[in-house]
């Protein structure tokens, strides 16, 4: 009886012992196993991860999960900020940490660099959770938004043109949006507006740009015309061009007649039709002809040389311009000299009441 209670003892130590090395070992297969499984998945859930998805895509230059907002000028394309970002961070070792007042556990937002530079925000949002060992949480991350941080245009450029000209910044055409101020008189054209419809300079101004752009200015004809630049202002003048043949005729024919008028050869009444009946011209011929006539009085009829028109400009269908230069020389008996007048004008007409007329004359003689 003794034996068979001592062999029943020893079994069941046997089996207890064979017990608690399967429970440790199952214990030791499930820590090693299971939860490291888990603390594995766990770990491989974190926020960071996405991270470094996003660092290695704009690393290698993959720019298409940056929002690159409209362009501060119309008249340039958001993909100029996407170069300069790209150029700027071209060579540089991409980082990024937590953004330090970032609490949202379900939301957080993480901020990237190109060496020192700071050049984007990242926010990244939970989309799935589930439990892992009734103790963790896994999560699934999606990137919410990457914001880049880059400057926007701050260089601005005035265009002064006449308002039948047109002008356009990078091929975009400017309009009323660009405009500046009011409409301002030339003051070539102060004695001309008192007859016809004159041309107003406009001043359009446009901002916000990132380089320095493209202008381009058209005549009424869309013909192009040069600019002149002088720092950030942009300025075309009036262009002349090849004066029509029916117009350098005439032109050139007043002209003469006029200094006719000087020599004494023609009378101030028979030269009254060319221009308007108030012109400011008259009284000064009839100051001329009362006072300073006599120095050509007695002159060999005069021959006219270097006769030449040019730079012909039409503002619009009522108004026109025309240069007209020659050389008069007129031998004076009585002085026993000759004289020599060189006359070099620009001649304003204007159609006044269905009739071409001298409305204004500038000297260009120097």
């Amino acid at each position: 009886m003794k034996k068979t209670q001592e062999k029943s003892s020893i079994g069941f130590w046997a089996f207890y012992i064979i017990f608690i090395l399967a429970l440790v070992g199952f214990w030791i297969y499930f820590l090693n196993g299971v939860i490291k499984k888990d603390l594995d998945i766990y770990e491989a859930a974190q926020p960071g991860y996405v991270m470094e998805e996003v660092v290695e895509k704009i690393q290698s230059g993959d720019l298409s999960s940056m929002n690159f907002a409209e362009s501060s000028s119309r008249f340039e394309s958001p993909d100029i900020y996407k170069e300069a970002f790209e150029n700027a961070i071209a060579g540089k070792t991409i980082t990024f940490k937590e953004n330090e007042t970032s609490y949202d556990a379900q939301a957080p937002v993480y901020e990237v660099y190109a060496d020192d530079a700071h050049i984007a925000t990242v926010n990244i949002k939970s989309v799935s959770s589930k439990q892992l060992m009734f103790i963790l949480s896994v999560q699934e991350w999606e990137v919410a938004s990457v914001s880049p941080i880059y400057e926007t245009g701050n260089e601005g450029i005035v265009i002064q043109i006449p308002d039948s000209y047109t002008a356009s910044i990078n091929g975009i055409p400017v309009d009323e949006r660009e405009l500046v101020g009011e409409p301002e008189n030339y003051k070539e054209f102060e004695i001309a507006a008192a007859y016809t419809e004159v041309p107003k300079k406009l001043t359009y101004a446009a901002e916000g740009l990132m380089s320095v752009p493209s202008v381009e200015v058209k005549d009424a004809q869309g013909n192009a015309v040069s600019v002149t630049v002088e720092g950030n202002t942009y300025t075309a003048e009036f262009a002349g061009s090849e004066v029509p043949a029916d117009i350098a005729q005439s032109a050139l024919t007043n002209a003469k007649n006029i200094s006719d008028i000087y020599a004494g050869d023609r009378t101030l009444g028979s030269m009254r039709g060319l221009f308007p009946t108030d012109s400011y011209l008259i009284p000064l011929f009839e100051n001329y002809i009362n006072h300073d006539l006599w120095m050509y009085s007695g002159h060999t009829a005069p021959t006219y040389s270097e006769e030449e028109t040019s730079n012909y400009i039409r503002y619009n269908d009522n108004f026109y311009s025309v240069e007209v230069s020659y050389l008069k020389t007129m031998y004076l008996p009585k002085r026993n000299m000759t004289a020599n007048d060189r006359t070099h004008n620009t001649y304003y007409y204007a159609l006044v009441d269905g009739k071409w007329l001298v409305v204004d004359m500038i000297s260009k003689n120097e």
